[in-house]
């Protein structure tokens, strides 16, 4: 390389590959391979370029040559490393971060990628410690700096990963990235008022960045402010009507504000699919399944919930009994791991990471593995992949789980439901997807681990009732406020027990209680806490020791809560709604056999609230028969579940099958 034509014809190679012309800067490294085999630089170029250029192995291979040819050379191990880790070969990747920092213990690359392996592995707090090195040897790094708050907050450290961003944004108030992520954390941290400051104060810089606009109306969500939340939500779908999760999100907000009626959510609906749906519409293409009625068949789960979260506990009894000698099970996993992934990993038959996958990516995966019936878990609920649903990469297509009700997408087939969550008058749903009714309940209720046993009643030993509702605070509205202020006034001496984090939303809630009559002392609240590796979920079920009668929230019911509530042997009130997902409770109570306790007007839920209240030798009884009582219904019967969602399954299947030739 001592020739002046071969340094000009690299640095127009190096050129041409950093401008992204990779054919270009290809034919000259291979011309230069040529000329000079044993030059080491430019086999280690020529296999950085395969790599990008998603030639993996025979790019990989030229790395590690040059490597064995040339060990000394510090970035060598350094840039392998980094392919390693977009090939999810983590541990190897840390390997080679490792000899590279033996070389060359100063370079801030090194330690910013280590940093990105580690993240990688959930080892926070040693990612923590490679940024931070990273930082020392090179502070002028935005993305550097982003990374480290993450991972300082994925290391159970939040206040250093807000006060790091709090710092940075001092220096750099115009950083973005740095500015949504302190929001985030600051809402994650329950500091909601400190997170929708940090939205406003973002969404005013950068009026026209939605990622601001998109949480600051899911933090007035989280605060109740469900009005302000619709109001900043819709705007910006109209405004900007390209972004999915925006419409979702009003979609699913929609569903918990009683003054949005059917006709409105049904609108939304159109318009998702107006401008999501149409656009993908003619990439669809014909489905090639065998048409046997009997084989086995592909079933593909698509979650973001495969991990300790309600929507996948909910899942995982029947994921734990599919008949795998009738079923292929398939699911593909769109979260980082937690400690419960792994109970999820057993039960499948094949196990696909695809959160790094786009839409239409993930999309040809479930198409190349030949999925006759796609399962969508989330609906309009946060991330989720109702974009690939809608390019129908399966036959048959079908909604459940993420919450009862339809999700209107064009793409979607059907939905599972039962007879009770069925609104007589019919589900808003701007598609032609089908209800189609399981035999008992639509979902069913595994308790989680580490639950407690039953107490004795609180009230016989209070001298007074307790009411209590642990529903997302997003669906405590003033109507529904104003209701169980009638019920404590009617009850003399009760309390009520919430659970939300603290706020400005405590004091409205204390204050809209107070306008009703019911002194702020009469109402507490808990601290809102997610499972983590010290807290188990069964834990938190011990709240309810303090309960004697569960308040279902209204319009939009409560499920896991619910089934929570009465396994814990704590009755529940319901108000029936006209749509799906105010009919949950109905759904729970009539398979449990206590349908008395799903009330049809505001009017008889109040009467019934009281009625319960003031009979606390019934409420003794059943709080000791309950627990019992719902563990022999078809609520906690998961392999009759299991068989009945089967069946649902073998029979859309025939149908599909029954159809004409040129479908399949």
């Amino acid at each position: 390389m001592s020739h002046n034509p071969a340094q000009e014809a690299l640095n127009l190679a190096i050129g041409h590959h950093h401008a992204g012309r990779h054919a270009e800067a290809e034919g000259i490294y291979r011309q230069l391979c040529a000329a000079h085999p044993d030059n080491t630089d430019l086999i280690h170029l020529l296999g950085v370029l395969l790599a990008d250029t998603g030639r993996w192995v025979e790019g990989k291979a030229l790395m590690e040559n040059a490597i064995l040819l040339n060990p000394s050379v510090p970035h060598y191990h350094t840039n392998l490393g980094t392919q390693l880790i977009e090939a999810h070969q983590y541990d190897i990747a840390i390997e080679r971060f490792g000899y590279a920092l033996r070389l060359k213990p100063d370079c801030p690359v090194t330690y910013y990628n280590l940093g990105r392996a580690l993240m990688a592995t959930h080892r926070w707090n040693e990612a923590v410690e490679a940024y931070q090195q990273a930082r020392r040897f090179r502070p002028d790094f935005p993305q550097g700096e982003l990374d480290l708050g993450v991972a300082l907050h994925c290391a159970g450290r939040r206040p250093e990963a807000i006060t790091h961003y709090q710092e940075r944004l001092r220096h750099f108030p115009e950083d973005v990235a740095v500015m949504n992520n302190l929001g985030n954390f600051l809402k994650e941290s329950g500091e909601l008022d400190k997170a929708v400051e940090a939205y406003q104060l973002a969404a005013k810089l950068f009026p026209d960045n939605m990622v601001f606009q998109n949480n600051l109306g899911l933090a007035y969500k989280s605060q109740g402010q469900l009005g302000k939340a619709i109001e900043v939500l819709s705007a910006n779908a109209g405004r900007h009507p390209g972004w999915a999760s925006i419409r979702s999100n009003l979609i699913l907000t929609m569903l918990y504000d009683a003054g949005s009626d059917k006709a409105a959510i049904e609108r939304q609906q159109h318009l998702w699919n107006r401008h999501h749906s149409d656009a993908i519409r003619s990439r669809r293409r014909l489905h090639a399944n065998p048409c046997s009625l009997d084989r086995r068949l592909k079933i593909g789960y698509v979650s973001v919930d495969l991990r300790d979260h309600v929507a996948g506990r909910a899942l995982l009894p029947t994921l734990a009994r599919h008949d795998h000698q009738n079923f292929e099970i398939i699911c593909y996993c769109l979260n980082p791991h937690d400690t419960l992934t792994p109970a999820y990993k057993a039960c499948a038959d094949l196990w696909r990471d695809v959160g790094h996958l786009s839409e239409e990516q993930l999309a040809d995966a479930i198409r190349a593995d030949g999925v006759d019936i796609l399962v969508d878990l989330s609906l309009h609920t946060s991330e989720n992949r109702l974009l690939t649903f809608a390019y129908k990469p399966a036959p048959i297509q079908i909604s459940w789980i993420g919450y009862p009700g339809s999700s209107g997408t064009d793409a979607i087939d059907y939905r599972l439901t039962d007879q009770f969550l069925e609104p007589p008058e019919g589900e808003p749903c701007a598609s032609a997807e089908k209800p189609f009714l399981l035999p008992h309940c639509w979902q069913g209720y595994e308790a989680p681990a580490g639950y407690p046993d039953v107490n004795a009643l609180p009230a016989s030993a209070n001298g007074y009732v307790t009411f209590g509702s642990f529903n997302n605070f997003c669906k405590i509205t003033p109507e529904v406020l104003g209701c169980w202020a009638s019920i404590m006034m009617a009850v003399p001496g009760s309390h009520l027990r919430l659970l939300n984090d603290p706020g400005t939303h405590r004091a409205r809630t204390l204050e809209m209680m107070s306008q009703n009559g019911i002194a702020p002392e009469r109402i507490h609240f808990f601290d809102y806490e997610s499972p983590s590796p010290s807290i188990r979920q069964g834990e938190l079920l011990k709240r309810y020791h303090q309960v004697d009668i569960a308040l279902d929230s209204f319009p939009y019911n409560g499920m896991t809560t619910t089934m929570d509530a009465l396994w814990m042997g704590v009755p529940v009130i319901s108000l029936s709604g006209s749509k799906s997902i105010g009919r949950a409770g109905l759904s729970i109570l009539s398979n449990l056999g206590h349908a008395e306790f799903a009330t049809q007007s505001v009017e008889a839920y109040v009467r019934k609230a009281i009625e319960t209240a003031m009979n606390i030798p019934r409420l003794d009884e059943i709080r000791r028969v309950l627990r019992s009582r719902m563990a022999i219904s078809p609520i906690c019967d998961a392999e009759k579940l299991t068989r009945d969602v089967e069946a649902a399954y073998r029979k859309m299947w025939q149908k599909w099958c029954a159809m004409p030739s040129a479908e399949s």
